[in-house]
């Protein structure tokens, strides 16, 4: 889940989010993928399902995409839900989402900054007094870009990402307080310098509960997930099932072999990413930002300002280079998730009407693999950006 810079060119570079580790290399061999929801509306469906089987050819148990362009949309799946049963992926099932989760949290913190209950320059210690030790200089704004210098709580937690330390955490209910402070043991980084770390998306939930009195899930409900009609779409805060249809996700471990993380506790996730949701919900949501529903322009303007060290992260969002830009320099939005058994990747035009949202049922320990499974994503990313351009 640590995110490595995206190269902007002209078209959008496959860079992928690290974690602590997650994924398989036995998958089993596809199955005949599903049906598309809707085979005729976007140019390239066929190339579009074959790209996406690439991903279930090469290793991955399940694949999951929603393309649009206009009001023209295809989605598909394909492999299996889950590996003993062989049951079919289908286009609808829900999936982890991980750090895609960070984006609608800097949603409902930028709606606190339209409303006045909070500011970008607001202080840490303005809302959470005494949490950490000489916070002064850490802000609102350098939680969401990522430039606060607090260390990512992951690192005490999965201090090598092997099988022990994610069978030992598999159950462990951890509140965001214990979180920041397996955070505040780590040697911090100077603030203003770029360092992609969890913990502080778990205090910007902390602020937001602090501000507006209630947990960040119903915050995230009512303000994000209800107006955007992300009908499948929820945030576990205590249950390790992921509800409703879904598919099953996949880590490799040390010896090779697929193990199903799909039950594992949210409590490590929190508000940096543990969201449950789907490829058509999580395109609703980026649709709903670019087009004032969740948003003003202003804040939608901060949240995609890419002048800090982190040149390709604005607030909870990603910037990359597009096939096909409707202007010179404008580039995809969205973010990408890597967690336990579960890779997304969501990308939006700057006006929303172009979308690509995929995701894969496996992971490996430590930063990106299988290679197989990688250029797969690359390879379907390309062309689904593509089915996207105007012909």
């Amino acid at each position: 889940m640590r995110a490595r810079a995206i190269t902007v060119l002209t078209i959008l570079a496959a860079a992928l989010t690290t974690s602590p580790g997650t994924a398989s290399a036995t998958a089993p061999e596809p199955v005949p993928a599903t049906a598309p929801a809707s085979s005729a509306s976007v140019p390239d469906a066929d190339a579009l399902q074959e790209a996406l089987d690439g991903l279930t050819a090469a290793g991955a148990p399940a694949a999951l995409a929603e393309v649009r362009a206009g009001d023209r949309v295809w989605s598909g799946a394909s492999g299996v839900r889950d590996i003993r049963t062989g049951r079919a992926a289908r286009p609808g099932d829900r999936h982890r989402i991980a750090s895609v989760t960070k984006a609608m949290v800097a949603t409902v913190v930028l709606q606190l900054v339209d409303e006045g209950r909070l500011s970008l320059g607001d202080p840490l210690e303005k809302h959470l007094p005494g949490l950490l030790p000489s916070t002064e200089a850490v802000t609102v704004g350098r939680l969401l870009d990522h430039t606060s210098g607090i260390p990512d709580y992951f690192g005490p937690l999965y201090p090598t990402g092997s099988d022990a330390e994610m069978e030992r955490n598999r159950f462990r209910r951890l509140t965001p307080r214990e979180l920041v402070g397996l955070a505040a043991g780590e040697p911090r980084k100077p603030v203003g310098g770029f360092d992609y770390s969890n913990t502080n998306y778990v205090l910007l939930g902390m602020v937001v509960e602090e501000v507006t009195g209630r947990p960040v899930g119903e915050e995230l409900a009512r303000r994000v997930f209800r107006p955007a009609r992300m009908r499948h779409t929820s945030y576990p805060v205590r249950s390790p099932l992921v509800a409703g249809p879904h598919v099953r996700g996949y880590r490799q471990d040390e010896r090779g072999r697929l193990v199903d993380t799909t039950v594992y506790t949210p409590s490590v996730w929190g508000a940096a990413a543990g969201v449950v949701s789907t490829t058509g919900d999580v395109n609703r949501f980026f649709r709903a930002l670019s087009d004032g529903t969740l948003l003003s322009p202003a804040r939608l303007a901060d949240m995609r300002t890419l002048d800090g060290p982190g040149d390709f992260y604005g607030l909870g969002v990603m910037g990359g280079g597009d096939l096909c830009p409707a202007e010179p320099g404008d580039l995809l939005w969205g973010n990408m998730g890597n967690g336990f058994g579960y890779r997304t990747q969501s990308w939006s035009s700057p006006d929303g009407s172009r979308q690509v949202t995929f995701a894969w049922t496996l992971t490996v320990p430590g930063v990106t693999g299988p290679p197989e499974v990688e250029k797969a994503a690359h390879e379907f990313l390309v062309t689904a950006v593509g089915a996207t351009c105007e012909s």
